[in-house]
């Protein structure tokens, strides 16, 4: 649905009429600039000045157009814990809000990085960059927008070290158990 303002001309003299009840619609529902909007009802009401709504008649069909913006939707991050790698990078995964009834969207290519590279508990995790694909239901990545930013947190523990190739020297009995 679309609201239009309507300006009506043809009026006798300086009287005026009102429109009420009046329906509009988007020739699609998806974001677009330029969009042909068309009138599909216009009811009208009595004016000022003697403007009396049973002595005139109007029709619908008149267009216009409009733009429809996307809908800014919100985040919640949460995070993966991970073993120590080297690297800052976090897995997050994200729980989007502000859908119109069931439509789903999904999200790829999202980056998020912690704090720094090192081992912690409670570390802070920050969602880089976020990229909507479409869902179902209807759900049309085009239609909604999203800014990156969330945080979250979650651990870095340390990574285990495994010893091999363990070499020991022989040694003549001196009454200990240390090795050489």
């Amino acid at each position: 649905a679309a609201q239009t303002t309507l300006t009506l001309s043809g009026l006798i003299g300086s009287e005026t009429l009102n429109t009420t009840n009046n329906t509009s619609t988007f020739n699609n529902k998806n974001v677009g600039t330029g969009k042909t909007v068309t009138v599909n009802s216009i009811t009208l009401a009595n004016g000022t000045n003697g403007g009396l709504a049973a002595n005139y008649s109007i029709s619908s069909g008149q267009t216009t157009t409009a733009n429809i913006t996307a809908k800014a939707l919100t985040a919640t991050a949460s995070a993966s814990n991970k073993v120590y790698d080297g690297s800052n990078a976090a897995q997050t995964t994200l729980t989007l809000s502000g859908l119109i009834g069931s439509e789903t969207l999904d999200t790829t290519n999202n980056t998020s990085t912690f704090n720094n590279k090192n081992v912690g508990t409670g570390k802070s995790v920050t969602v880089n960059s976020i990229t909507l694909a479409n869902g179902t239901n209807g759900g049309l990545a085009a239609n909604y927008s999203i800014s990156p930013g969330q945080t979250t947190t979650a651990n870095i523990t340390k990574k285990a070290l495994t010893v091999s190739g363990i070499t020991a020297s022989n040694k003549i009995y001196d009454g200990n158990t240390v090795a050489i």
